[in-house]
């Protein structure tokens, strides 16, 4: 068996040959390169880099139990504006770069602009029938949830620090989370409703969060908001809001749930707003994960080292516990355009998988590469985020020489192995020589040479920018 280990382009044990060049100095044919090759892998490993605490919040101390509601209370039913992860009445405006998972809607109004560069997931509905019939469905839904009166408790003010079980809540005035994160306690039920009418203002404050816990859905989360509604910047909420007048989104702040404003407008500024939809018997649709945000796209550009168009997705962990792996499911591509890194696909659908665990908060920027023979521009396709479940690579085989290897000056680092067309490899990599981690997805060689790229997740846990990285190559069964 031959032992290659490579150091960033130095042979530290074995009997590669090595051919170690940079950018500069060498320069490569991307239209060649990707004819002959290209199952690229990123394998990454360098120490850790701060990322932008784009949910962050911090849980005060002083945490509330709040005496439970009497349960029963059945969901307020949306009916037409439930496909709607935005809905408005006289404009809906955004800047920078908003996110909509859903649909987009405005009636009796037709001013809607910020489109691009915000990004709508689902169709826009501009003073249309659908959209004249969903605002008449959020009207029903508003008298609705304004009209439940069974057993209500009394609450007022700001509600940050409290936990509260599922009921309805009523205040005479208006709400508030700004002291410190609200928690919503689902008590193991996945069908867990809560209600919170207020006859003026919802408003949180800077970085604070609605968190859920105890199997509590957002979809069965109802804010009726008796005037208008307002999201500080960074905050995370959750649940569908229904204002009476508007609803402003600011900075930041992300939706798991719904904006839906009756008379007056929707203003969002870079935002991410996601529709949940329960189960029945519990659970919500993968349309989108209860945990992770599409949180920032950028645009598809053409790396012209690799030939292979490329963008960076951020997903954001919305929820209050780290989950196992995040899965980022790419629909609406055209038919000649291939996901290159995919992990996988679900029924036909290719999707890139990040096997790392990702704690509440954490952000994590995933490199998709697509490639299209006809270099003609790729639009953007639509982005699911759901959890996913790690899944390790135990399969084991010999360690193979590597030929060669490249560290551009943007950090990248290239490795080029001799392979059998058909045959499945694994990149391994490490910090210490000890302990070796598996980068995905594994490599089927497309032919006698394959160029696998180290730039970050979802190929590696972080890009190779800092500390020490040592790669091998093991050829599978």
């Amino acid at each position: 068996m031959i032992l290659c280990v490579v150091r960033r382009g130095v042979l530290l044990r074995g009997n590669c040959r090595m051919q170690f060049t940079t950018l500069r100095s060498k320069t490569f044919n991307s239209h060649t390169n990707m004819k002959m090759h290209l199952e690229r892998y990123k394998p990454m490993f360098s120490k850790p880099t701060a990322t932008a605490p784009v949910l962050a919040s911090l849980l005060l101390g002083l945490t509330i139990l709040q005496q439970p509601a009497l349960a029963g209370e059945l969901p307020v039913n949306l009916g037409a504006a439930a496909n709607f992860g935005v809905l408005a009445g006289s404009t809906v405006t955004s800047s920078g770069a908003t996110i909509i998972n859903g649909d987009l809607g405005l009636w009796p109004g037709t001013a809607v602009s910020g489109f691009p560069p915000g990004i709508v997931n689902g169709t826009m509905h501009v003073n249309d029938p659908i959209a004249q019939a969903a605002e008449g469905d959020l009207t029903i839904a508003f008298n609705d949830a304004a009209g439940r009166s069974t057993a209500p408790v009394s609450i007022t003010g700001d509600i940050g620090g409290m936990t509260l079980a599922p009921g309805l809540y009523k205040s005479s005035s208006g709400l508030a989370v700004s002291i410190a994160d609200l928690t919503l306690d689902g008590q193991g039920d996945p069908n867990a409703v809560f209600i919170f009418q207020m006859a003026t203002t919802l408003v949180t404050g800077s970085g604070r969060q609605v968190k859920l816990i105890g199997g509590a859905q957002a979809a069965n989360i109802f804010w009726q908001v008796g005037t208008s509604a307002t999201l500080g910047t960074t905050s995370g909420m959750k649940g569908n809001i229904l204002a009476d007048q508007s609803i402003s989104i600011q900075t930041g702040a992300t939706l798991q749930g719904r904006a839906l404003a009756r008379i007056a407008a929707v203003t969002l500024e870079g935002n991410g707003v996601n529709v949940l939809r329960p189960l029945p018997g519990g659970g919500t649709t993968n349309a989108v994960s209860t945990n992770l945000f599409v949180f920032s796209i950028s645009p598809i550009v053409l790396n012209r080292q690799t030939g292979l168009y490329e963008q960076t997705v951020r997903l954001t962990n919305g929820s209050v516990n780290t989950i196992d792996a995040a899965r980022l499911l790419i629909q609406a591509l055209p038919s000649d355009v291939q996901v290159y890194n995919a992990s996988g696909s679900d029924s036909g659908t290719p999707f890139v998988q990040y096997s790392v665990p990702l704690p509440p908060a954490a952000t994590v920027d995933l490199v998709i590469e697509y490639y299209r023979w006809s270099r003609v521009q790729i639009t953007q396709p639509s982005f699911v985020a759901v959890d996913g479940t790690s899944a390790p690579v135990t399969d084991t085989g010999p360690v193979i020489q590597i030929d060669r290897n490249v560290q551009f000056e943007n950090g990248r680092f290239l490795i080029e192995f001799s392979s059998v067309q058909g045959t499945h490899y694994a990149v391994q990599y490490s910090s210490d020589m000890e302990t070796w981690k598996t980068a995905t997805p594994i490599i089927t060689a497309p032919a006698n040479k394959v160029q696998w790229y180290d730039d970050g997740p979802p190929k590696t846990e972080s890009k190779p920018t800092t500390g020490s990285r040592f790669y091998r190559v093991m050829q599978l069964p």
